[in-house]
């Protein structure tokens, strides 16, 4: 029990350090850090959008290949010319651990299992009509993609979520006064004209019920006077 206590403190814990990072590159605190991720999946997207997966793989692990090796020789060549015995230039990097450990693997694959059962148990939930309002809720957001996928495709979506991820919480953060401000006017804007609007109805109602008195007193008064 212990353990599985133990186990749900770290899963939380490492998903709350993601979500922190996160927040963090799109916040732009750090702006190398966030440039750099913002440049090169925006690149990725682009690519993918002018070639094929196969393609932009290819030439990525080239472009990496040729920059080791180039290193390498380069390397090569001034120790060879100074008659150093540096050895191989990415030892330090050779020698590192990157295997990945069984609990870490295990880890995430306790948090991968749960995400699944839980969009597999809400798929159900809706496809076999558990509740028919959220099954119709479905059916229309369906529908409305269907024009969205009319007009952008896979890609398209992904590059604008990106730009937008990285470009909208800075903005916001810049003129976060303002839109608190707009929230609050069109708030008390709104509280207004639901008490204008309960007035009117109010007094509409008001109107109402004395035209209905009167009415009614009138057809009493004609009754007594024809008896």
């Amino acid at each position: 029990k212990c353990n599985f206590i133990w186990r749900i403190e770290q899963i939380f814990s490492s998903q709350c350090i993601s979500e922190f990072k996160l927040i963090d590159l799109v916040h732009w605190r750090d702006p190398k850090k966030s440039g750099v991720v913002f440049g090169v999946s925006l690149l990725l997207l682009l690519s993918l959008a002018a070639f094929s997966v196969i393609s932009v793989v290819s030439y990525l692990l080239l472009a990496l290949l040729c920059v080791t090796i180039s290193f390498r020789i380069y390397k090569s060549v001034i120790q060879a010319v100074q008659k150093s015995n540096d050895g191989h230039p990415f030892k330090a990097l050779m020698e590192k651990d990157v295997t990945v450990p069984p609990e870490t693997f295990r880890k995430h694959v306790d948090v991968c299992l749960t995400h699944v059962n839980r969009v597999l148990k809400q798929m159900s939930r809706l496809f076999l009509v558990e509740d028919l309002v959220d099954s119709l809720k479905l059916a229309v957001v369906m529908w409305l993609l269907t024009y969205v996928g009319a007009v952008f495709n896979g890609i398209t979506i992904l590059i604008l979520a990106d730009i937008l991820l990285f470009s909208v919480p800075p903005i916001y953060e810049k003129n976060k006064v303002r839109v608190i401000s707009f929230n609050t006017a069109s708030v008390i804007l709104a509280s207004c004209l639901n008490f204008i609007a309960a007035l009117y109805k109010n007094d509409f109602v008001y109107r109402h019920k004395i035209h209905n008195f009167a009415k009614l007193s009138r057809s009493s008064k004609n009754y007594h006077f024809d008896q």
